[in-house]
């Protein structure tokens, strides 16, 4: 009866008779000896609990001394091998075929590396294995990304020495897998990566912080001289923003507007002092005052919602009372209306046949022509200048001139770049296109 007894390789647990594991420890021992790395051995390790379980040897079955030859015929003898990974030519045995597996090779990963693995399996370039998913997913109809997706749900990772050796169609013996935990020098890489990539990356971000500070202040100081700007021009002005007497008029609305210059402000002064603290890495003003300009801002708004409700309906009320119309003109009838000029044109269905004109100000309303001729209602304004002359600020610069045009029915309009088509009762029928000709 043989005596035998539990052992774990590779995190894995196996039944091993007493005389086969003690010539594993001897194998291990000695490998420790000649590579001097306890990382290689733990790959070892790793690779001999795939083979024995590719032999087979799962759940209660035990590991027997042949077993153990096995595995030094496919690992090598510690002792072709120096301390240094050196060896002679004489004394390096060739390397036995291996077949390859696929894993995703994430090392070398864009994204999940199952381009990298895929290369590595069939010898291809990992660039042009990229590009065939790529004009997959454009020219097959999206194929290449399904692929994509399923190859990476599919296919395992090489994540250990003896699966990237296997994914590149290596044998997995003691030397294959100290060459690659050697080149696998993740303390040295990631010092390499603190030395050359990070500060790069690094400069970059203080670059891209100190051009967002920069912006940041330009934008406050630009936002305080133009309320300065303002508050100059309205002081010069009695009060008055711009020529129409819509806003500000009486003391609720100087009220607004001042509230408003004072919630700009404090917008301008919070985005200089964003800026001030890219540049100081730190917030420049004590927490205390913050906590003010933020109180500040939230009343004020508030406020000024509650004026602006109070407010808005009479400065709608005194703009529709500035808005003027002509008298009804009845016209021939017509069919069909085209314009000249750039006057918008509002459509009303009536039974009568008739032309109105609504404006804004005081235009020379003569300069626009009305005739119908052959069902047609020629609409001339082409020496119409809609643009007004103000003293000062102009609230509207033009007239806002719209021609409304009444009648039963109107099968087409035709109209120059630049006009538009209102229909105020209804939305446009399909019996009656809107057609307006390309700029020359």
């Amino acid at each position: 009866m043989n005596e035998v007894t539990n052992i774990h390789l590779g995190r894995q647990a196996f039944t091993i008779s007493a005389s086969a594991h003690h010539a594993l420890k001897a194998y291990l021992d000695d490998i420790q000896k000649q590579v001097g790395d306890k990382e290689v051995v733990n790959e070892v390790e790793l690779r001999m609990a795939e083979i024995l379980n590719e032999r087979g040897i799962v759940g209660e079955k035990v590991v027997l001394p042949e077993d153990i030859e096995y595995l030094k015929q496919q690992l090598g003898n510690p002792a072709d091998f120096s301390e240094d990974g050196d060896t002679s030519a004489a004394a390096q045995p060739t390397e036995p075929a291996a077949t390859k597996r696929l894993f995703r090779d994430t090392e070398n990963a864009m994204l999940a590396g199952v381009s990298a693995g895929l290369a590595n399996y069939f010898g291809l370039d990992v660039v042009l294995m990229r590009i065939i998913f790529v004009a997959l997913a454009i020219f097959g109809g999206g194929v290449g990304i399904l692929l994509y997706v399923v190859l990476w749900l599919v296919v395992p990772p090489a994540t250990t020495s003896s699966e990237k050796l296997q994914m590149k169609g290596r044998s997995v013996t003691i030397d294959a897998l100290k060459e690659s935990v050697n080149r696998a020098d993740l303390p040295g890489a990631a010092r390499q990566m603190n030395q050359t990539v990070l500060p790069v990356i690094n400069l970059v971000l203080r670059i891209v912080l100190k051009i967002l500070g920069v912006g940041f202040i330009v934008a406050g100081l630009a936002v305080i001289f133009g309320l300065a700007a303002v508050k100059g021009y309205m002081l010069l002005h009695h009060g008055q923003l711009f020529q129409e007497n819509f806003f500000p008029v009486g003391t609720r609305e100087q009220l607004l507007a001042g509230l408003a210059m004072v919630l700009a402000a404090i917008i301008a002064v919070c985005s200089i002092l964003v800026g001030v603290g890219v540049f100081k890495h730190k917030w420049p003003i004590r927490g205390w005052v913050t906590a003010v300009l933020i109180s500040i801002f939230l009343l004020g708004s508030a406020a000024g919602i509650a004026l602006s409700a109070d407010i808005a309906p009479r400065v709608r009320a005194r703009y529709e009372s500035s808005m003027y119309t002509t008298g009804v003109k009845n016209i021939q009838s017509f069919n069909n209306v085209t314009t000249d000029g750039g006057v918008d044109v509002e459509y009303i269905a009536s039974p009568d046949y008739a032309v109105n004109m609504r404006y804004y100000g005081h235009p020379d309303i003569s300069k626009i022509k009305f005739t119908v001729v052959n069902k047609t209602l020629h609409i001339d304004s082409s020496a119409f200048n809609g643009s007004r002359h103000c003293t000062m600020l102009c609230l509207f610069p033009e007239y806002n001139m719209v021609v409304q045009v009444a009648a039963p029915n109107v099968q087409n309009f035709r109209m120059p770049p630049g006009s538009e088509l209102f229909f105020p009762d209804r939305p446009p029928s399909p019996v009656m296109p809107y057609y307006r000709p390309e700029k020359p």
